[in-house]
């Protein structure tokens, strides 16, 4: 623990596209408690599983995962990570709730919130893409994974949205999301935004750079800090509610409205943008340096109404055409994954930096690169626990733990699933008090059941194990097929029957 008692020493790291050991070695003399990694974390741990990757097959990378699923290397520190759009997407299935990729690296699950040496931690795997959004998750998918479930196994769905959402307001604790929440921009720098990453502009304009939904979260959690990814740039924002903030009711309704008139559009854009440039001329990364952007616009100019083709843009306007040419694109024109040899250098951390240093009352927004040398990557704050009485906190040998408000939720959610396919894309957003009410009376039940037990009775159910990792498939597994984890089993047992 870091030496200020009612603080604890956080690295975050944005896009990680399997680069755990140069990530690691950026961190290594800095004492941190806690690594935080936003998405495309890619747990693979076989070509197997590279099958269930989404991006094209000459650019799928094993990375180094591999050894430390083995054991052949171990994480220097805990490491909490969510899933993004490039993920090995079959093996975080086996672990939709939450565990252990490999020891010392926990994976939160579709959504989930934890306790962690005193501080709370939410977060939100995947992307939002709207088509998806409408859908409930489903229970399972099968094997192999056609064309279509690769694409959109990793949308989150209204029902994992619910679960954060009947979470009360908790200024003390940190949440994550892989794409923004859409509109944080209005509370931070957007004209340096925009000088970094001029093609955000009209995404900015049509209110769809990230997610309706992030942002609903954000307003109804209230969290001291909130990390991001996915746009690899670092970005920083400040809320403060107890001021007037920016993006009110009615602005998140003219941000719904914009998303969905832009679809159909941008759709359009996409295939009218094919027909007319050459192959080498696609752009599969956003994240491309000024002179490929002027290159492509002398080739073939873009006008601001149209999305150049990007693997990674939060909101997935795209994705059928992207993948529908990705796989005749020159090499040149990705980077989804690179072997880093060379020294990693990061920003460092100005740790009274006001941007960065959260107060009661506001949220602070980070927003990160990917792993790659001379980015913004990684940063290093000292973050305020948020009960340092907490259970996490009297055992070291116990300090991870499950929150007991979010499983109760979670166990809300779950009964009454169908229900949520009586509300309207617009109810979602803003769902309807009396079933709010409903839903909110049937998680106090069960938050009143589980205080109720006794201290034995309470660590043995919340406790999260640091050594409950299993191997399940084989690093020479040759053939892609489903695997039945046994800390899902437990937490299934524990909380959903």
């Amino acid at each position: 623990m870091t030496k200020f008692m009612n603080k604890m020493r956080v690295a975050v790291e944005g896009c990680c596209h399997g680069c755990l050991d140069q990530i690691y070695r950026s961190i290594s003399k800095k004492k941190v408690d806690l690594l935080i990694i936003c998405g495309d974390f890619q747990s693979i741990r076989n070509r197997m599983d590279l099958q269930s990757m989404s991006v094209p097959d000459k650019y799928k990378k094993m990375g180094n995962f591999q050894d430390y699923y083995t054991g052949k290397k171990k994480a220097p520190v805990l490491t909490i990570f969510i899933g993004g759009n490039h993920e090995a997407s079959n093996y975080l299935e086996e672990l939709k709730y939450g565990g252990f990729v490999a020891p010392n690296i926990y994976y939160l699950g579709r959504t989930s919130v934890i306790w962690y040496k005193g501080l709370r931690i939410g977060g939100m795997s995947g992307v939002y893409w709207k088509k998806d959004f409408m859908n409930l998750a489903p229970q399972s998918y099968n094997f192999p994974y056609d064309r279509s479930t690769i694409r959109s196994i990793y949308h989150y769905r209204k029902d994992d949205y619910l679960k954060l959402y009947l979470m009360r307001k908790s200024n003390k604790m940190i949440m994550i999301s892989h794409d923004w929440p859409e509109g944080i921009y209005d509370n931070g720098d957007v004209k340096k935004l925009l000088k970094n990453k001029p093609f955000f502009r009209e995404d900015i304009k049509n209110h769809c750079l990230g997610s309706p939904f992030n942002m609903e979260l954000l307003k109804v959690i209230q969290p001291n800090y909130w990390f991001s990814a996915h746009l690899h740039v670092r970005f920083v924002a400040t809320i403060n509610w107890d001021e007037s903030f920016k993006s009110n009711e009615t602005e998140s309704k003219k941000r719904v409205g914009s998303a969905q008139a832009l679809q159909e559009s941008t759709k359009k854009a996409c295939f009218d943008r094919i027909d007319e440039i050459s192959n080498d001329e696609i752009v599969l990364d956003m994240d491309l340096e000024n002179d490929h952007c002027d290159e492509l616009k002398k080739e073939a100019p873009i006008s601001n109404d149209e999305i150049v083709l990007d693997m990674d843009i939060a909101n997935n306007h795209c994705d059928e055409v992207k993948e529908d040419v990705a796989s005749t694109v020159n090499g040149n024109e990705i980077m989804l994954s690179m072997d880093i040899n060379s020294s990693v250098s990061e920003k460092p951390t100005n740790f009274s930096d006001p941007l960065i240093t959260a107060t009661n009352g506001s949220t602070k927004f980070l927003a990160l690169d990917k792993c790659l040398p001379r980015r913004n990557f990684l940063e290093v704050l000292d973050i305020a626990l948020t009960d340092k009485n907490h259970l996490s906190t009297k055992d070291p040998k116990s300090p991870l733990y499950y929150d007991e408000e979010y499983i109760s939720s979670l166990k809300v959610v779950e009964k009454h699933k169908m229900k949520l396919n009586e509300l309207s894309y617009e109810n979602l957003l803003s769902p309807p008090a009396n079933f709010v009410g409903e839903l909110n009376a049937s998680k106090e039940y069960y938050l009143k059941e589980y205080q109720a037990l006794s201290g034995s009775e309470y660590e043995a159910l919340f406790k999260v194990s640091l050594k409950s990792f299993v191997k399940t498939a084989s690093v020479n597994e040759k053939e892609l097929k489903t695997f039945i984890n046994p800390q899902t089993e437990a937490f299934v047992q524990n909380f959903l029957k």
